[in-house]
């Protein structure tokens, strides 16, 4: 039966099991019932019936008055009908006395109505009818089950296909796109039912879990990207330092604090490891700096130092030797930023590796030395810049 609720939608009730089903669906989502036979045809008000001309009932026996009056029936024709309906009713006639005339009775035509089985006799099974696929079905949406025989969607709650009344019970499930794909697929939209309320427009769809949650993902990742952005620098950097080759770059001017006579802070720039700079004061040399300078920015990823007068190692024992250098570098931006050398007291290179772009202006500044003393001098024999190439 049919059913309607508020707005004049129609619902169908399933007459098997009583289920309330959407308009639309052909078979029963519980029972499999073909809900085209249980819907009858829905009716606002009473209408009359369309007069249906009755069939006059054949004539089974007719009375003769007389032998002259009683017209001749042949056995093999059927009897003609009237035009007025008339009540057939099997009558005996009786005979007059001294007549020869009897009852004539015509032959009953076969119903015409359906055959009715035997008792006993085995019933064939109605076929089941099957949906006729609409060419403008949609697609299954992400969760539906797929049936097998004509390949619609239903909801997981139905187990009969809605369109062919196909079990549902080994039915695959359309799979579900990932998150982002829903965030950038928009759905189509369709026309309201008769009766129903058109969904909320953009600012209720905002307001909607669905919607808002993305968007605070994607606003708290743009601001952890925005604060991070000296770190995920620095982090860029070093992988480009770690790809890239050193390539060796010139001072183009050198500068100390003080130098002694015959060991000029151009000396420790030279190229050569036999000849050194060394402060003018003799002492531990703390707080005297050799600084270069550069022609042009670059990016700043290793200093070599040789301490001492001499890679030899009997000659550089005979001076003082530096042990701590704090390295002062200057940006083109003017920024400053200052890193701590640790040297061991042997003789030859100690590379150390200090990263710093746009790099103008290197200081390197005792803090302690090794063999300081009365008569000895704190030597720098060599040192050297690399960049990145």
């Amino acid at each position: 039966m049919s059913t309607t609720t508020g707005g004049e939608r129609k619902v169908i009730e399933c007459t098997q099991c009583g289920k309330r089903c959407e308009p639309g669906e052909q078979f029963c989502g519980s029972c499999g019932a073909f809900l085209e036979w249980t819907e009858p045809a829905a009716a606002t008000s009473p209408r009359p019936a369309a007069a249906v001309p009755e069939q006059p009932a054949p004539r089974t026996s007719v009375r003769a008055e007389s032998p002259a009056e009683a017209p001749a029936v042949p056995p093999d024709v059927p009897p003609r009908p009237e035009t007025a309906p008339v009540q057939a009713v099997p009558m005996q006639a009786a005979p007059a006395p001294g007549s020869a005339a009897s009852a004539v009775t015509a032959p009953v035509q076969p119903s015409a109505g359906p055959v009715q089985p035997r008792a006993g006799e085995p019933v064939a099974a109605r076929p089941r009818p099957t949906a006729v696929s609409a060419p403008d079905e949609p697609p299954p949406a992400p969760g539906d089950l797929i049936c097998g025989q004509c390949g619609a969607g239903n909801v997981p709650t139905r187990r009969f296909c809605r369109r062919c009344g196909t079990s549902l019970a080994d039915a695959p499930a359309a799979p579900r796109a990932s998150w982002w794909r829903r965030l950038f697929t928009r759905r189509p939209r369709t026309a309201p039912a008769a009766g129903d309320r058109p969904g909320p427009g953009f600012s209720g769809r905002v307001r909607r879990p669905r919607f808002l949650v993305p968007v605070l993902v994607v606003a708290v990742l743009c601001a952890a990207v925005f604060a991070l952005r000296p770190q995920l620098r620095q982090a860029t950097e070093a992988v480009k330092d770690r790809l890239a080759t050193a390539q060796q770059v010139h001072a183009v001017g050198v500068s100390a604090s003080s130098a002694s006579r015959g060991h000029a802070a151009s000396l420790a720039v030279d190229g050569t490891t036999d000849r050194y700079w060394a402060p003018d004061r003799e002492g531990d040399g703390k707080g005297q700096y050799l600084e270069a300078r550069f022609d042009e920015p670059f990016r700043l990823l290793d200093v070599i130092v040789y301490p001492g007068i001499s890679t030899n190692a009997q000659q550089f024992l005979t001076q003082g030797r530096p042990q701590t250098l704090l390295a002062t570098v200057t940006d083109a931006h003017g920024t400053v930023t200052q890193h701590t050398v640790n040297l061991a007291d042997s003789a030859g290179e100690q590379k150390f590796h200090i990263a710093v772009s746009d790099v103008v202006r290197v200081r390197l500044t005792i803090e302690n030395a090794y063999g300081a003393g009365s008569g000895h001098r704190v030597a720098v024999g060599e040192v050297e810049f690399f960049k990145r190439g």
